[in-house]
């Protein structure tokens, strides 16, 4: 049994590694932001720290008396008003956090980075960890906060950084309350709104098997590696995916409608171009808009290999998060 400390356990991920953690019989503290919503952790046998990864004092806190540390909180959006904030966050909050951990003397770490820090060919050959960043025409904040950050983490092994990095592909499953964009576009087939599909293909995997993820790495995975978290057998179009969806749900007509890049590209500039009028978030942007027309498959065989990583089947992924998603009121 280890004391680990959890940052980002209110989220999706962050969450079902929490649970997991406990289910092994670790003692766990998670890190919350000064009145954070901890509903997503109601029941849990946890100890609640307050910490902000802007204020390196209160990391330094969080930290003591810590053997090891989940580092997965991160601002994921699509858009923010400081179009600086996933720099703060991202890549200065986790400077801040391995700050902390290494001044602790935390024995591993195991940190989330994405499948947005690594590149595609851009003609659907799965990538590895080793997939060089091809990614610069359409990087939003967020992608190039994520790459800046994996590649300031893994620099810091060569100065006695203990850590190990996991790249999450397409997540998705129950428990999603945000929702994430996977869990958006599920919770559009079954309210029937996603007759569209745009080109472009995705690897979504089990949240679960994410979750599993990160506890196998911090295990058995090597410090200063990386390893991708997906499904090899899920890589697709996103028009399949979404079908597939709408079979297992029992709802008609998903993906029958193909929308041209072009239009694509044209409702993203739209939705920017209001945006700056009603300082509201638009609904896409065109670099994100870019980014999901890509055929963005991975090649999860180290993680499956080295690791254990599960590879739960696509469609006992879909039913279950369906389920979840119909039981707590979203469609």
């Amino acid at each position: 049994m280890s004391k680990v400390l959890i940052t980002g356990a209110t989220g999706f991920i962050g969450n079902h590694v929490t649970r997991l953690c406990l289910e092994q019989g670790d003692e766990v503290r998670v890190m919350v932001m000064v009145g954070e919503d901890r509903s997503p952790l109601a029941g849990m046998d946890v100890e609640y720290v307050e910490g902000n990864l802007l204020d390196a004092d209160s990391l330094a806190r969080a930290v003591q008396g810590v053997d090891k540390l989940y580092h997965l909180a991160a601002l994921f959006a699509v858009w923010t008003k400081d179009p600086d904030l996933h720099y703060k966050i991202n890549v200065e909050g986790t400077r801040h956090m391995m700050n902390a951990a290494q001044a602790a003397g935390i024995e591993k770490i195991v940190y989330t980075s994405s499948i947005a820090a690594i590149g595609t060919d851009g003609k659907g050959t799965p990538s590895t960890e080793d997939t060089p960043f091809t990614s610069w025409h359409f990087a939003s904040e967020y992608i190039m906060s994520k790459y800046i950050s994996h590649l300031e983490v893994k620099s810091r092994v060569k100065g006695g950084l203990p850590v190990t990095m996991v790249m999450p592909a397409l997540p998705f499953g129950p428990g999603d309350r945000m929702p994430t964009p996977t869990g958006t576009m599920i919770i559009g087939a079954l309210q029937g709104k996603m007759k569209n599909y745009w080109d472009g293909g995705v690897c979504p995997v089990d949240v679960r098997d994410v979750a599993l993820g990160h506890v196998l790495a911090m295990e058995k995975g090597r410090v200063g590696e990386s390893y991708i978290l997906g499904n090899s057998q899920n890589n697709m179009p996103n028009k399949e995916f979404l079908q597939l969806v709408g079979k297992i749900a029992g709802v008609d007509n998903v993906a029958t409608k193909e929308i041209s890049k072009a239009m694509m590209l044209r409702v993203a500039k739209g939705a920017e171009f209001f945006s700056k009028i009603t300082g509201k978030a638009p609904v896409t942007t065109v670099k994100n808009s870019s980014y999901a027309m890509e055929h963005f498959y991975v090649d999860a065989s180290k993680a499956i290999t080295e690791l254990g990583l599960p590879q739960t089947p696509l469609e006992t992924a879909i039913a279950d998060s369906v389920e979840w998603f119909r039981e707590n009121g979203y469609v």
